[in-house]
């Protein structure tokens, strides 16, 4: 499969953040990744090591965004960390995502946000923003609760994925979707030997295909008529 990838700026708020955007060849949906440096491996390089290489082989394209902008990379009070910059990636993300659509290439496809780390909180809250705007969420570990009373906005179909063998994040992922609204098309997927930041290569992979699974079936569903069925690896889920 021929892979067309190259280095972007998206401009936000009269700054410049970088990225990478990865198309494989009749792409069929594209993933916007939000993550930070303790997230598990995006694989910014678009390499099939990472989970980027797992969408492009389902034929999905992504574009990997810094969330910081060089100056903001340099300054020592800023951190993705800090749940106060949650509304900040977010907006950034609704950017990137209506910047995709000014490219006549892309702006056909179904979008969908993947969010890891601080990005989990990030892309739901994305979502709430702009229910229209995309057809799919993934949270991959992370902190999806720092979205906050927004959870009960996002009506995008939700994928909820934590990692196993961490009790503090069960329970934290659990919540969150408790939260999610009922009506909301959502799965919750507890990964067994997977611990806090999915270091574990094997749980990592699993995480890859389910979320390729459910970008793949929202992506299906919003191309034409018929229902959302959650065609993933079913072990473990709510």
């Amino acid at each position: 499969m021929r892979v067309h990838q190259r280095d972007v700026e998206v401009g936000v708020g009269g700054r410049l953040l970088s990225g990478r955007l990865i198309v494989p060849e009749r792409a069929s949906g594209l993933v916007i990744l939000a993550g930070d440096a303790d997230s598990p491996r995006a694989d910014a390089n678009g390499g099939g090591s990472g989970l980027q290489g797992v969408l492009h082989a389902a034929g999905l394209a992504t574009l990997w965004l810094e969330l910081r902008t060089a100056d903001e990379e340099m300054a020592e009070d800023w951190t993705l960390r800090q749940g106060s910059h949650v509304e900040l990636i977010a907006h950034r993300l609704e950017v990137a995502r209506d910047w995709l659509q000014r490219d006549e290439s892309l702006s056909l496809l179904p979008v969908g946000y993947l969010g890891t780390g601080l990005g989990s909180a990030a892309v739901l809250v994305a979502a709430a923003h702009q229910p229209g705007g995309v057809q799919a969420v993934v949270t991959l570990g992370g902190r999806p609760d720092k979205a906050g009373a927004l959870l009960a906005d996002v009506r995008v179909p939700t994928l909820l994925i934590g990692a196993g063998d961490d009790a503090d994040r069960v329970s934290l992922v659990r919540g969150v979707f408790d939260r999610l609204p009922p009506k909301t098309c959502k799965a919750l997927q507890l990964l067994d030997g997977a611990s806090r930041g999915f270091p574990e290569p094997v749980p990592l992979a699993s995480a890859g295909r389910m979320a390729t699974a459910w970008f793949s079936d929202c992506f299906r569903a919003a191309a034409g008529p018929g229902v959302l069925e959650w065609t993933g690896e079913q072990d473990g889920a709510v």
